[in-house]
């Protein structure tokens, strides 16, 4: 019996969710808190330009803050956040998590938490690609309003080592400006760069 994956739904031998999509998934919960805190600077509403003011009357107070953000900031991810980790503590048979401190502070404690129990959510949790579906949705409204995040580097290809049941690791690489090899962020496999081009001709072909 084959399993596949809940997000992409690549062909898995077990499990929920494919190691690339949760090392994808560990990134955006690992980013989560950042873009959380950088929604901030984006609370009050964008002044425009002046020049149509002037000629124009207004007759309301215009939104003190913005409403999008503040839905973010005071509620969104923090209750997205820990309704998955109050899911998988439930389904786990746990008691439910406390729940106390600021928002920003809630945010971090549930991204980090569901960060450490990436393994088990990738190989025993039935909702690891709907968690996975949700949280990158989100990451994507929060980046739509805060904008792009620091260059992450040009994608080189998957990563090619296998372990010694022959499981091929699959990891996305990248390469940054300035490095001169590169470490697997799942397997920590280190290609150098001579490996650049033979890990580009041993990429699985596209379907």
């Amino acid at each position: 019996m084959t399993a596949s994956c809940g997000l992409c739904e690549r062909a898995l031998e077990h499990g929920y969710l494919c190691q690339g999509d949760t090392l994808a998934l560990a990134e955006r919960l690992d980013r989560m808190p950042k873009i959380y805190a950088a929604l901030a600077g984006f609370l009050t509403p964008a002044v425009h330009g002046g020049a149509e003011r002037v000629s124009v009357k207004v007759t309301y107070a215009p939104l003190p803050v913005d409403e999008t953000v503040l839905d973010l900031r005071y509620g969104g991810i923090a209750l997205v956040l820990e309704g998955w980790r109050s899911d998988v503590q439930a389904v786990r048979g746990w008691g439910q998590p406390a729940i106390e401190g600021s928002v920003e502070r809630r945010v971090l404690a549930a991204a980090r938490w569901l960060g450490m129990s990436l393994e088990w959510i990738a190989a025993d949790y039935p909702a690891a690609g709907d968690m996975a579906r949700e949280v990158r949705e989100m990451e994507g409204a929060a980046l739509s309003i805060v904008g792009a995040l620091p260059d992450r580097g040009r994608r080189i290809g998957q990563c090619v080592a296998a372990d010694a049941s022959g499981v091929v690791c699959g990891a996305v690489l990248r390469h940054r400006s300035g490095e001169t090899s590169l470490v697997c962020p799942w397997c920590t496999c280190v290609y150098a760069s001579g490996d650049f081009l033979m890990l580009r001709t041993l990429q699985p072909e596209e379907a």
